[in-house]
């Protein structure tokens, strides 16, 4: 697996802790900036480590698809198991 950084792993294993597998919200003990934040999701979702689900209601989304329906982001099964190795 490709080599994570230490704000991409936080994020995965506080994910790989929840029972919905859900990515936001992001961990409080990360201080960073929102534009940073997108940077790095961006990356976690090119790599298949996390992807682009319906948001649930009241779910914390990502974005907001064209027509107007929000876009949570979970993390995959090659998420998980990178956490394995690392």
């Amino acid at each position: 697996m490709t080599k994570l950084t230490d704000t991409q792993l936080v994020i995965l294993n506080a994910t790989a802790g929840r029972d919905d597998r859900a990515v936001l919200p992001l961990p409080k003990s990360l201080k960073i900036n929102k534009g940073a934040a997108t940077t790095v999701l961006k990356t976690l979702l090119k790599k298949g480590l996390v992807e682009e689900t319906p948001a649930a209601l009241g779910d914390e989304h990502w974005r907001e698809d064209d027509a107007g329906h929000k876009i949570a982001l979970t993390i995959t099964d090659a998420g998980l198991a990178g956490l394995d190795g690392e």
